[in-house]
């Protein structure tokens, strides 16, 4: 596995490279206790921490990997729980995925602030993607399972 740091981001933490890391390349593997929807709306503002891994079942996830932030143009994804660089990555560079792969629940927005070209200006459902944009996903392999069954 690629070696990244924990170090502040634009906002809060985040992940970054500390070497340089090639297309393809795992950075971890998202493990933790799984529980229900209810359990992650109790955890109030770590809600959004819990990552989607089927209809009413969440991953409660430590860091490093939970702190990996968001981006509209990500240069890596989830392959089923492996974090996977999509693109050639540089020393400093910070590890960004798009959330929306592995939402499906119609009850989390966030308004998104990643400053790319591509910026969808929110974060939502990936059934709430542009099609072009989901296909897009579903080709590089990075939509949970439970989420790319839908559209297969």
């Amino acid at each position: 596995m690629a070696q990244v740091v924990i170090k502040p981001a634009q906002f809060g933490q985040g992940l970054f490279a500390v070497e340089p890391i090639v297309a393809g390349t795992v950075i971890g593997v998202a493990t933790g206790p799984i529980i229900n929807f209810s359990t992650a709306l109790q955890k109030n503002d770590r809600e959004c921490d819990a990552l989607q891994v089927e209809p009413d079942s969440y991953l409660d996830w430590p860091d490093p990997l939970r702190l990996a932030n968001h981006s509209c143009q990500p240069n890596c994804g989830l392959r089923n729980l492996e974090f996977v660089t999509l693109r050639d990555l540089m020393p400093g560079e910070e590890i960004l995925w798009d959330y929306s792969t592995s939402m499906d629940e119609d009850s989390w927005t966030m308004t998104c602030l990643c400053g790319s070209p591509n910026c969808r200006g929110t974060i939502k459902d990936f059934r709430l993607l542009p099609p072009t944009l989901q296909q897009h996903y579903l080709s590089l392999g990075i939509v949970l399972p439970f989420i790319a069954e839908q559209y297969g």
